[in-house]
């Protein structure tokens, strides 16, 4: 006497389901042995990013100039020009690997705590030049209308720098890949303002740095 038994695979949390692999472990297993940049061309390829999540294009009136500004601010945010590996991530994460998106979010994560360290350290510098009197005047007077109003405006950009650079670590940190896709990059104004929002302690913090070697 015989038995029919069915092949058992383990499901993607931990359990067994009868037949054969799950989505997500076929997914696991089709981006296993690839490189970071070969998954990403090979999703972008079956799934390409909605209009919304490239750059303007150049037939645009001022095409150039906001494709550029665009790139600069996807620059600024992520380190890398256009949205493509955001939404690779994405469509990786769906087909059961989260590796890209995780790394990707890391890489996020350890620039902003960079910005904060080195911002706290001016911060602390701008602080006290404009709570000490310079020890000789005579060669160096940063009490002065123009060094003192420097310093001023650089103290209050590196401290609107860390708020935000920290804002936005808490966010990147909690952030999940469907989460991003419906309310950060939901349409194009919500795609440019979190853009802003991600890079403004760059422009900020870089900006302060300026203002206070000015101002020193």
């Amino acid at each position: 006497m015989t038995s029919d038994a069915r092949p058992v695979s383990a499901d993607t949390h931990g359990g067994t389901r009868a037949g054969g692999p799950t989505l997500t472990s076929r997914g696991e297993l089709r981006h296993k042995h690839r490189s970071k940049i070969q998954k990403q061309r090979e999703i972008l390829s079956r799934h390409p990013p909605p209009p919304h999540w490239r750059a303007s294009p150049l037939s645009e009136p001022f095409g150039r100039l906001r494709r550029n500004l665009f790139n600069m601010l996807c620059i600024t945010s992520f380190g890398h020009a256009g949205l493509d590996p955001i939404w690779a991530a994405i469509r990786l994460e769906e087909e059961g690997d989260e590796s890209v998106w995780l790394d990707g979010i890391r890489q996020i994560c350890d620039r902003l705590k960079n910005l904060v360290v080195v911002a706290s350290l001016l911060l602390s510098t701008a602080a006290a030049f404009i709570t000490i009197s310079p020890p000789r005047a005579a060669i160096v007077n940063y009490t002065l209308r123009g060094p003192y109003i420097c310093m001023l405006g650089s103290f209050g950009l590196l401290v609107g720098g860390i708020i935000v650079a920290s804002f936005c670590f808490l966010i990147s940190c909690k952030a999940r890949p469907r989460w991003s896709e419906q309310i950060l990059y939901a349409d194009r104004f919500h795609v440019h303002c979190t853009l802003l929002v991600l890079s403004y302690p760059f422009f900020s913090i870089g900006l302060g740095t300026l203002l206070l070697a000015f101002g020193t």
